[in-house]
């Protein structure tokens, strides 16, 4: 008698095997960490770098903070400014604890509607209505850290879209729907593998 694997579960092992860091815990997690209330980012384009206290320990954002916060997002193209979302902003600090990072390189924040259709009209890889433009998003990089645990820390965190666009890139986060593009978690790889066996 023959014993063998099935192939699905054959599929999901090799895929186990090949992205074992991002294999685990590729689900998002159950746990939404706000980080401590304290992020610090930094502007390669401007060579700008602040800290900001944006939180106190009660929960409660600090409006001066964030203020500051929309003027360091401000749009690269036409320098306009737009609230950004402080659960944006929560997200880039969990991530900034979670690496122990002293800070955030912030590659792209707000866009204006004017720099945002100039570039979906480059790049189909741009969207026409980008959370970027709605305060929503960030295209980031941690220095030290690659783009490839920057984007399975911020899947796992489920708290919004993760595009990958190379390790020589960033990555994009945002806090709209949980989604993905530009590479796709190993566990559902391996679902979308199995699913086509029959």
């Amino acid at each position: 008698m023959k014993i063998g694997i099935p192939i699905p579960s054959l599929l999901l092992l090799i895929t186990a095997l090949i992205f074992p860091c991002d294999m685990a815990n590729s689900e998002p997690s159950q746990e939404h960490p706000l980080g401590n209330g304290i992020v610090t980012l930094y502007r390669p384009d401007k060579d700008e770098r602040a800290t900001f206290a944006y939180r106190d320990k009660n929960g409660a954002y600090d409006r001066d903070a964030l203020v500051e916060i929309a003027h360091f997002f401000r749009c690269r193209l036409t320098d306009e400014e737009h609230e950004i979302s402080p659960k944006l902003i929560e997200l880039l600090d969990a991530m900034e604890d979670h690496f122990d990072a002293p800070e955030i390189q912030l590659i792209s924040g707000y866009r204006s509607p004017l720099r945002n259709s100039i570039m979906s009209a480059r790049s189909r890889r741009v969207a026409k209505k980008s959370l970027h433009t709605e305060g929503m998003a960030a295209d980031i990089k941690i220095a030290g850290i690659s783009n490839r645990r920057i984007r399975s820390f911020a899947y796992r965190l489920g708290r919004g879209g993760v595009g990958y666009y190379g390790q020589k890139s960033f990555v994009h986060v945002d806090t709209g729907p949980v989604r993905t593009w530009g590479w796709m978690p190993p566990a559902l790889a391996g679902r979308r593998l199995a699913g086509t066996q029959k």
